[in-house]
């Protein structure tokens, strides 16, 4: 949820358990018992599609970061063997392209790695009877290639989960219009106890005022105030 919706949802959360509280008296009105069970049921429906999203966005993001720190262990494995061998060979190119560090792999975006992985892959293969020595089989080779694939698969889930994401937002945004013709209605039926109850009216007006959770809000210094609401007169004959 947007910060100005969750805002909202826990008032109508508030809202939905001071009329489960107060039962005693709203139970004089069917209708708004009925308004009560449908704000309930709007509020749990939006806390669902929430969590979904949420699901969706931090079991892809931890899918790719789990692809994404596999990969480069295994490619400085094989970018490894290939330094080891280009100097042994005295292949000042090869070791010069093969020298490969940590830190630059996992400072690339995505899609560098996945290109970097790529090369890395084919530096091997052009020299791959020549590293058996140093570990690298074609097994190994099938298993680097394979995680390359992987990765590069995360990264498209990755950015196809943004889509989803974004229908949920819009389905949020959906449930949020329908929650508000719930309240508006409950207001209304609420009101009906003014006369009889005005403690549980007021008190359920209170709790229906939307709260700003979490901020803080700037003070306003004494003298700001007196200023403020000094008359016009008094404030020219300062």
């Amino acid at each position: 949820m947007l910060n100005h919706q969750q805002n909202k949802f826990t008032m109508a959360k508030n809202a939905a358990a001071f009329l489960s509280e107060n039962e005693a008296i709203t139970s004089a009105i069917p209708e708004l018992q009925n308004h009560h069970t449908a704000l309930k049921a709007k509020c749990d429906e939006i806390e669902a599609k929430d969590t979904e999203r949420i699901t969706i966005r931090k079991g892809k993001y931890l899918n790719k970061v789990s692809e994404k720190s596999e990969a480069i262990n295994k490619a400085l494995g094989i970018s490894g063997a290939v330094f080891a061998f280009a100097r042994k060979a005295k292949n000042v190119e090869l070791a010069e392209r093969s020298l490969i560090f940590r830190s630059d792999l996992q400072n690339m975006r995505d899609t560098e790695l996945a290109a970097k992985l790529r090369f890395i892959k084919e530096l091997a293969e052009e020299n791959l009877q020549s590293l058996e020595p140093y570990g690298i089989t074609v097994q190994k080779m099938n298993g680097f290639t394979q995680k390359t694939i992987m990765f590069e698969k995360a990264i498209e889930d990755s950015g196809s989960s943004f889509a989803v994401r974004k229908g949920n937002l819009k389905t949020i945004r959906d449930l949020f219009t329908e929650l508000n013709a719930i309240l508006v209605s409950t207001d209304k039926l609420a009101d009906s106890f003014l006369e009889e109850y005005p403690d549980f009216v007021n008190n359920y007006r209170i709790i229906r005022r939307i709260k700003k959770f979490g901020v803080r809000h700037r003070k306003v210094p004494v003298t700001q105030t007196i200023q403020s609401d000094a008359t016009p007169d008094a404030q020219k004959s300062s």
